[in-house]
Parts: structure tokens; sequence; C-alpha cells
């Protein structure tokens, strides 16, 4: 199928274009924005955050993360409302996005444009891009797209030399500001793999690197003046988020982050660099020689980049002592490794192993997809384990909630998750929870709204909501139970259950303002 002594065929595939690349992803994102939004309108996890934070458009939200998922997410609510189709259209939207430009960078590091489709199609054979995508994940979306985007831009800028292509870096590593605060490591990850290399050290402009902050400050500068203005206040929840403000010693929360990074790196790494170890064992031990002596330029870029953010990674864990350190956090530390990965294979002029390899992504991309049928047919705990959040019957307190008047009520929410799904039902409602405090005028009703779980309550509602309530309650109005009953494709109605409980409170108690 490929190989490195061949010529290339004069005609390249559809799929092996970057509008066949793009239109490929686009339809694995449509084809699980469909099953998901059809079958459920449960937001499921950072969802239901998301969508109570962004009731109103502001230049910042949190100093945890930076706004721009929040500012696209708003976006799309104007034309979808505060759906799951929002979500899921910003997500696959974003991944398909960052599909292409992967593609471009794999298309300059691979000669074969068929091996760099694969090689695109192959990040879904990472399990936080294969599976882990399509329930959670806001952020990182937005982080993966910029960081793709960058490192296509800042090869361009190389290659060429040209200024335009440095401003469009610097668009890039601004919206990447606005996507997470990691962001950083990877522009120096990049910086400092171009001068470690004299293929690229020389094709560095002055001028051009100039450019690319001042281009980066432009985008960044709306959050800065909030931060400026409001942020610098929430500066201590990110340092105990980030885990630097515990009591053990920095040492060992040192090496509790170093361990979680080395665990990390290898959780993400499944099962994609396994597989390729598998299929390309003889190169990797030594049993077949290259058709060319080196990586391409454009590869061995990819390598030193990927190496110098796990360096700098670990280096900024022994600085600070960081614990707060997952295998969901991975994304930009190896999102160049298979460009690097796919260009060092090329030069080995293997066939068939290519071909297995792509057999393999299509097999579990279709399982992956498939595999989400029955936990939203079955939602029972050996289907979708023992949650099953995207399935759970929020739709079943619409009516009683809007015969009390909650359609323009202020809801106060007990968690997250109640408080997402009360906006889904409620698009109109002042949405309010513990973390989210409300940022629009106060209403005519207020009510309380908390989960109680699936046994039917044994004490009376206002009882009850005297425990729920995160601040000193006063006596409510009234309060009530309402249940509702999971889905199931062969269980009769009410095999499960969830209960929920209903305080109305003086609309002109504190917490109602």
């Amino acid at each position: 199928m490929i190989s490195a002594e061949k010529t290339l065929p004069a005609r390249t595939p559809f799929y092996a274009t970057p509008f066949g690349v793009w239109a490929v992803v686009a339809a694995w994102g449509l084809a699980h924005l469909l099953l998901r939004a059809l079958s459920t309108s449960v937001l499921g996890t950072d969802d239901m955050f998301e969508t109570v934070l962004v009731q109103t458009l502001e230049p910042g939200y949190m100093l945890r993360q930076p706004p721009l998922y929040e500012w696209l997410l708003f976006t799309a609510q104007q034309v979808f409302g505060p759906t799951i189709w929002a979500a899921l259209f910003v997500k696959y939207g974003l991944i398909s996005v960052a599909a292409l430009f992967l593609f471009l960078i794999a298309r300059k590091a691979v000669s074969n444009p068929r091996l760099a489709a694969l090689c695109a199609f192959s990040y879904s054979l990472y399990y936080q891009f294969g599976w882990n995508l399509h329930e959670g994940v806001t952020h990182t979306v937005v982080l993966t797209t910029a960081c793709a985007a960058s490192a296509f831009m800042f090869v361009k800028a190389l290659e060429t030399g040209r200024l335009g292509f440095y401003l469009l870096f610097g668009l890039c590593a601004g919206a990447g500001l606005l996507g997470k605060h990691s962001y950083p490591i990877f522009v120096l990850a990049l910086f400092a793999a171009a001068v470690s290399d004299s293929h690229w050290r020389p094709r560095l402009r002055t001028a051009g690197l100039l450019l690319v902050p001042a281009a980066a400050a432009l985008v960044y500068s709306p959050y800065a003046w909030w931060i400026a203005s409001e942020g610098l206040t929430l500066l201590a929840s990110v340092s105990q988020t980030m885990g630097v403000t515990a009591q053990s010693s920095h040492v060992a929360r040192a090496g509790e982050g170093l361990g979680k990074l080395a665990f990390g790196l290898i959780g993400f790494s499944v099962p994609l660099v396994p597989l390729l170890l598998l299929l390309f064992w003889p190169r990797y031990l030594g049993r077949r020689k290259p058709l060319l002596p080196q990586v391409s330029d454009v590869g061995r870029l990819c390598g030193r980049t990927v190496l110098f953010m796990i360096l700098l990674t670990a280096l900024l864990i022994l600085v600070t002592g960081a614990t707060y350190v997952k295998e969901r956090h991975m994304h930009p530390l190896l999102l160049l490794l298979p460009v690097y990965l796919f260009a060092d294979l090329e030069r080995f002029g293997f066939r068939s192993q290519w071909r297995w390899l792509g057999a393999i992504v299509l097999a579990l991309v279709a399982v992956a997809f498939f595999a989400r049928v029955p936990g939203i047919l079955a939602p029972d705990r050996f289907w979708c384990g023992g949650k099953c959040r995207h399935m759970k019957p929020y739709a079943d307190l619409q009516a009683p909630l809007g015969a009390l008047g909650a359609a323009n009520a202020t809801l106060i929410a007990e968690d997250g998750y109640t408080g997402g799904n009360l906006r889904v039902l409620f698009p109109d409602a002042r949405v309010v929870t513990k973390a989210i405090p409300a940022r629009t005028p106060p209403r005519g009703k207020c009510f309380f709204v908390w989960e109680e779980g699936e046994r039917a309550p044994d004490v009376p509602a206002a009882t009850r909501f005297a425990k729920a309530a995160f601040w000193p309650a006063e006596a409510p109005v009234s309060a009530r139970y309402l249940t509702g009953s999971w889905p199931h494709l062969w269980k009769s109605p009410g095999w499960r259950t969830t209960w929920w409980g209903v305080a109305e409170l003086d609309p002109a108690s504190r917490i109602c303002q």
C-alpha cells in the first residue's frame, strides 16, 4: 500500500485530501452527535456546568479556565438553545478542524498522502479521542484545536519566512491561551524544538517572533482585562485545584505529580502506541533496514516537540509541586506523537502493516460507536456503569415544575448536573448553583431543587430541604418530592426511578437575589 521507494500515484484519493479528511472526521462527529442528541437531551459531564455558566456573555467566567469555550458555546446556544445540540456542535466542529490541521502537518512530515490521512484518522485510537471525548471534554477540545493550528502555522512560518504566517501563529496562540492555561508550554516546546534543530534554527525570524506575542496579546486582551478587574480574587481556588497548597511536603507532592505524569502518558497512549509497536515490531527490534536515512524535517520537529513538552511539564511539576495531573490532561503533550511515529515508520517501506492498521482503525471506530448504543437503549448498571447520567429522567420534571411556575423563575440547583439540565428544560429561567452565582436580575418566583436519589424518600420534603440547602435556610413556602422514571427498551416503566425535592422559597430572600 505505502512504500517510500514507490512513486506516488498521480491521483490522490478523496479521503487523503484536506477537505476529504475534514469531511470524514465531520461525518464521524455527526454520527455520534445524532446518536446522542436524538436519543436523549440530557447534558452529560462538563456540558451541564458550562450550560449554567453561559447564561450571559462575559469577558471571563473563572480563573481556573479561560473563556473561549464558553464564548463558542454561548454563540452556538443562540442557534440551538441551551441544549445538547449546541454542546455537541461545538465539540465535533472543533475536532473536525483539529483533524484538518493535524492532517496538514502530517502531510508535510509524511510523503504519502494516504499514510498522512491514516495518521489523522489514527488519533481515534487514543482512548481520550476515540471514547472519552464523547461524554466529557470541553476546554480540552479548544486546546487541542489551538495546538494543532499553532503547530501548522509555526511550520509554515519556518518554511516560508513570511510574517503573515507568524501573525497567524500569534492569533492561534491567542486562541490557545484562551483555551487552557497549559497552552504556553506547547508554544515553548515548539520553539525549543526549532532552536535545538540545525535545520530549523536558522529559519527563525526575529521580526516574526516579535509579532507572535503582540498578536496573541490582542486576542487574549478581553480575558486579561477581566483577570485584572475580577479574576485575581479567585486565585486561591486555582491553587487548591492544582494541588499546590496541600499540607504534604514539596518533595512529596512533586514525586506524586511526576508519578501521575508517567501513568498519564502511558494511559493516554493506549491503544495507539501498543498497536504500532505490535504491528511494526521489526522496526523497533532492528529487524528491518530503513529505505531513507532519517525522519523528515517536519517529522523530526514534531518528535522533538513531544519530547520538550514532556520535559517542560515535568520541570513545571518539580518547581510547583502540582499534583493535579491526569490522563485527560495529556492531549497537548502527545498531540504530535502520531505524526512523528508515522514519519519514522514510512522510512521502512512497510505495506501490509498499514493495511492492518487501517482495518483496525475502522473496526475500533465502529466498535466505539455501537458500544454507546446499549447504554442509551438499556441504561442499567450492566451497560453503562452505575450512574448512567446521560439517561437520567430530568424530562419528567418539566411538567410538574412548569405547573409551579418554574419556566420564568429563579431555579437554585443543589449541583451542576441538576442545574444544567434544569436550564435545558426551562431556557428562560434564571439558574443558580453553589459554584455559579447568577448574573441576571431576580425573578418573581424562586425554587430550590435537589436530587434525592433512587429510593423513595422516607422524611418530609421540608425536613430534607434543610439538609440539602447549601446555605443557612429559612423555612420554605412549600416543599414536595417529584419523581422520574428511567427509560429502557424492554423493562417496564418504574424499573428505575430518581427522586428530586423541590422547595419554593420567598423570592425576596437573600439566596433568591
